[in-house]
């Protein structure tokens, strides 16, 4: 993991020895959101502003749209919502490890871990969701990605308990 990271954050001009975790938290609300507006791009004349909660109701009942194409969109909004669902959790766990201080290698690891398997859950969801024989590879990813979000506050706890 720390080399694919490395590799990626090198590509990327970044570096990793400096503190990156808290641009981490609004590259995960992109990640939510990205699906979300790619969900609404799927179907507009589904999507109401005046009542954005009855979408995935109004996929349901959309006419023109067949059975297949109504649940790949639910499962992009399904994938929005479960981003927007771990994203307090990961901001909090970053201001955490932030406030711990933990080291910058471990804050920007678990940050681009966290990244990293969102976007990975986010393609099985979306793609390859429809799918019983996938479902168990993405509850596992989700598992991962809620380790990196985990792991930030037992880290936190841990050194602060030491101190």
């Amino acid at each position: 993991m720390e080399v694919v990271v490395g590799a990626m954050a090198s590509l990327l001009g970044l570096d990793t020895s400096r503190n990156l975790s808290y641009f981490a938290v609004p590259a995960a609300w992109v990640l939510a959101h990205g699906c979300h507006l790619f969900a609404i791009l799927s179907s507009p004349k589904s999507f109401d502003n005046t009542n954005p909660r009855t979408f995935k109701d109004n996929i349901a009942k959309a006419p023109g749209l067949s059975e297949e194409r109504k649940l790949f969109i639910s499962r992009i909004k399904s994938a929005a919502d479960n981003g927007y669902e771990t994203l307090g959790l990961f901001a909090a766990a970053v201001a955490a490890g932030n406030q711990a201080g933990l080291t910058s290698r471990t804050l920007n690891l678990c940050s681009a871990g966290y990244l990293a398997t969102r976007l990975i859950f986010n393609y099985i969801y979306i793609y390859l969701g429809g799918s019983a024989k996938i479902a168990p590879l993405r509850s596992l990813v989700w598992a991962a990605n809620l380790f990196f979000s985990l792991g930030l506050f037992v880290a936190s706890g841990l050194k602060l308990k030491n101190a």
